[in-house]
């Protein structure tokens, strides 16, 4: 996408949902995000776990910082068409410093920031040793994040992890206040059973939001599934996965070969430097330039002479 005067407007994802079931694949940086889209999906998760390996070299457990995760929204938004989920996590602090991290967000290019209710510092939520807030603080939260959103084209998601520290009926609760005190949509972290995944489509109101994770505390299910009871935004991770296997196999294979071949030749994949170029732009790029330069030329790659 070029930068143009009056802007590609983006979906919404409560325009989205109201069409149909949503998926939104997790990414962590411009190629991912530019992948997912190219694979036909209708929208983007900025995965905070994803982009904490990618970007810091960290685990998951609350170490990225908001100039970090802000940066990271400010270039994979310009370049999709599709709207973006961001995990802000617990939001770096209380209300106040919330409020200033949904602005920046939103301001960033976010379309929906999902804000959990864990104590800081946060972990993954696949994780043991979770711990999460009050329900009056989270509330608190959810009302001082639904205000900073207030007039942008950011929606919010309430994310809990109360189901694996205080059980199934206190996530639910969580949930239906959130919705009763601003949030958007809703998200219960973890649910370890089908039952219960069926329980909370059904009892918790609003839309909701479901993480597959079959590799993590979640069992497999459908989206089909999903849609039926209840939830209407889905996320699920496959570009990380597929890139730390296609690294590993070209890796050990180069090594073994001492040489690129094995990956020029194989024929699942376009490994020529304009390939990759030409994903971002490269000929639309060249001719905005001549607009004002007209000794720009467009961009052909060279011919291989033995």
């Amino acid at each position: 996408m070029l930068y143009e005067k009056t802007g590609n407007k983006k979906k919404s994802f409560l325009e989205l949902m109201k069409e149909g079931p949503v998926m939104a694949p997790c990414v962590y940086d411009c190629v991912s995000a530019k992948l997912v889209e190219k694979a036909g999906f209708q929208a983007l998760c900025l995965s905070g776990g994803e982009l904490a390996a990618s970007l810091c070299g960290l685990p998951d457990i609350g170490l990225v910082t908001l100039d970090e995760l802000a940066g990271a929204v400010e270039r994979i938004s310009p370049c999709t068409n599709l709207p973006m989920i961001v995990d802000i996590d617990t939001g770096f602090g209380n209300e106040l410093n919330l409020i200033r991290t949904c602005k920046r967000i939103a301001d960033a290019g976010a379309n929906a920031v999902h804000l959990e209710d864990q104590t800081f510092p946060k972990r993954c939520g696949h994780l043991r040793g979770k711990e999460v807030i009050s329900h009056e603080d989270f509330m608190g939260k959810i009302q001082a994040a639904k205000y900073a959103l207030e007039g942008t084209d950011c929606i919010l998601i309430a994310r809990t992890d109360a189901y694996h520290t205080l059980g199934k009926e206190e996530a639910i609760r969580r949930c239906n206040d959130a919705i009763d005190a601003g949030a958007d949509v809703t998200f219960v972290e973890g649910n370890s059973s089908l039952k219960d995944i069926k329980e909370v489509g059904e009892r918790v109101k609003g839309p909701k939001m479901f993480a597959m994770a079959s590799a993590g505390a979640s069992p497999k299910v459908s989206l089909a599934q999903l849609h039926e009871w209840g939830y209407s935004l889905m996320t699920m991770h496959f570009s990380m996965a597929g890139a730390l296997m296609g690294m590993e196999e070209y890796g050990r294979l180069c090594y073994e070969a001492m040489s690129d071949i094995p990956v020029t030749e194989d024929p699942r994949v376009d490994s020529s430097p304009i390939y990759l170029f030409e994903l971002f732009g490269l000929h639309e790029w060249l001719e905005l330039g001549k607009q004002f330069n007209s000794s720009i030329q467009d961009a052909s790659e060279y011919e291989v002479r033995d």
